[in-house]
């Protein structure tokens, strides 16, 4: 599989690496959704790009076994078998969830780490002599 890179600003094209439409279409809501996250928290930066897309990923596999377990259950009976075994879409939940606290204390959009977190530092504006040669035509 192709995966496009991408950047804290650009989304990566979700078709390549789910090929599920669904999970391809869950997971460009949740990237949204995140961004939105960062960008009102003042996070938002390019270096948090690759952090942000494996919450996506971690998020989708959830949900994709949340489901799973939601209609099957988290024990599993065969018709050969007379004892019932783990439902192994229970454990991949269970992982992902943990990634998933992991990645959001990282990115600090749990409650407890969003106070920790710093914003972006911004560069000021620094006047220079060539400021006053290139004014904007409206002044």
């Amino acid at each position: 599989m192709a995966i496009e890179a991408a950047t804290a600003l650009s989304a990566p094209n979700w078709s390549t690496m789910f090929p599920d439409s669904q999970d391809a279409a869950e997971a460009g809501d949740q990237w949204r959704a995140v961004m939105a996250d960062l960008q009102a928290a003042g996070t938002l930066a390019d270096a948090n790009g690759h952090t942000v897309i494996r919450l996506v990923e971690f998020r989708v596999q959830y949900r994709k076994a949340a489901r799973h377990v939601a209609e099957h259950g988290t024990i599993l009976t065969s018709k050969r078998a007379k004892v019932g075994q783990w439902n192994p879409f229970w454990s991949a939940m269970q992982q992902a969830d943990a990634r998933i606290v992991v990645l959001e204390s990282k990115l600090g959009l749990d409650p407890v780490s969003r106070g920790k977190t710093t914003k972006v530092a911004r560069g000021k504006k620094v006047s220079r002599a060539a400021d006053a040669y290139l004014k904007p035509a409206s002044e």
